[in-house]
């Protein structure tokens, strides 16, 4: 399939949010619970409650760009409001931001199979593997991805539940409470670490030129779902992880739920749930693969006014393999990279351009031209 012919296929704003939800199961499982627990000790899970603020401030920004400006897309926004010039010079730093954050990515899925299943086997093969999916989904239909995440969410979610059923009688209320009033603040601190995931749902509006003009009401309170499931997300997996494993071990394990999940059995009958674990995280880790590429590749035809990109994606993903070893190769260095790189640039790439974006829609507001 054609590029152009991708292009011109409709998507819904469900699928869109289906898909943020997606790509957010990965960070949630892996990265969160520990970072939660480093930073606020055993009153971490307190965090998501704080984030819920931010993220609901990002998705009415989002709702406010969409319902002033119908049928474009981030880019063209942009253009609408500063200039043609000035908006080419924010996608240049969204560019470097989608590449960096693509190269996290493909850091945590390889150290992960590492610390899973292969620990044996280089990262490089992980790598690679994951790349030659991505091109070969690229090639084909960027569409599946989205329906992808459509389907296979539910199914994942229904795993999960599944899994907090059988681990009630494993939690231990003595790791979860009581609370420390002297731990709130570092609770709020922490919760930059569920603020720079959720930023992810802003994404969406690389897409929004597909719409379409006839976007509700209705259609947009879907936004408001999913972040209110990302909390939620975010609050029984960290309760989970800290209930069972508990603070202190969560906060040095590179994958603590993947361990947590290793103590439960289903009726005592199925075991090796852990297994599952991983391939939900690689499979998330796919569909947030596919979208960063498709990402950086909507941001080059931008800056450029390339119609045709299918010979890009090979160079592209050259560039992102061999830049993916020189950012980080061991569980240290991601980790570093992770913390003070990824989440920070995430804080300002989804929330701080954003909310000046949506400033200038407030200021310019009366004087829109609808382009449609």
């Amino acid at each position: 399939m054609k590029w152009g012919s991708y292009m011109n296929k409709p998507l819904s704003i469900r699928q869109a949010v289906l898909m943020y939800l997606f790509i957010s199961i990965s960070p949630v499982l892996r990265q969160i619970p520990s970072a939660l627990a480093k930073e606020a000790g055993r009153s971490g899970y307190i965090s998501p409650i704080w984030a819920t603020f931010p993220v609901l401030i990002l998705t009415a920004i989002i709702i406010l760009l969409i319902n002033s400006y119908p049928g474009l897309n981030l880019y063209e926004i942009t253009v609408q409001l500063t200039g043609k010039v000035f908006a080419k010079f924010i996608m240049i730093f969204y560019l470097i931001w989608a590449i960096l954050y693509l190269t996290g990515i493909l850091n945590a899925y390889a150290l992960s199979l590492q610390f899973t299943l292969m620990p044996k086997t280089g990262s490089d093969f992980f790598i690679q593997v994951m790349i030659i999916l991505a091109i070969y989904a690229l090639y084909k239909t960027a569409k599946t991805i989205f329906r992808f995440s459509e389907f296979a969410l539910g199914p994942v979610f229904a795993f999960i539940g599944i899994l907090f059923i059988c681990a009630l009688n494993r939690l231990r209320t003595d790791y979860l409470i009581p609370v420390s009033a002297i731990n709130l603040p570092n609770t709020l601190k922490a919760s930059i670490n569920v603020t720079a995931v959720g930023g992810n749902i802003f994404l969406i509006l690389f897409f929004a030129d597909r719409f379409g003009l006839s976007v509700t009401k209705k259609h947009l309170r879907k936004f408001w779902t999913g972040a209110l499931i990302f909390i939620l997300l975010n609050l029984v997996i960290t309760i989970f992880t800290y209930g069972i494993t508990g603070a202190p071990l969560t906060a040095y394990l590179p994958f603590p739920f993947y361990i947590t999940v290793k103590s439960i059995t289903f009726f005592n009958i199925f075991e090796r749930f852990e297994v599952l674990v991983t391939l939900v995280c690689i499979l998330s880790d796919y569909v947030s693969v596919c979208i960063m590429f498709i990402i950086v590749l909507h941001i080059i035809r931008w800056l450029f006014g390339i119609e045709e990109k299918e010979f890009l994606i090979i160079p592209v993903a050259m560039v992102v393999y061999y830049l993916t070893f020189l950012v980080s190769r061991t569980q240290f260095e991601y980790d570093f990279f992770y913390k003070h790189v990824i989440v920070n640039l995430n804080l300002i790439f989804l929330y701080i351009l954003p909310l000046f974006i949506c400033f200038l829609c407030l200021l310019k507001r009366k004087y829109i031209r609808k382009q449609y």
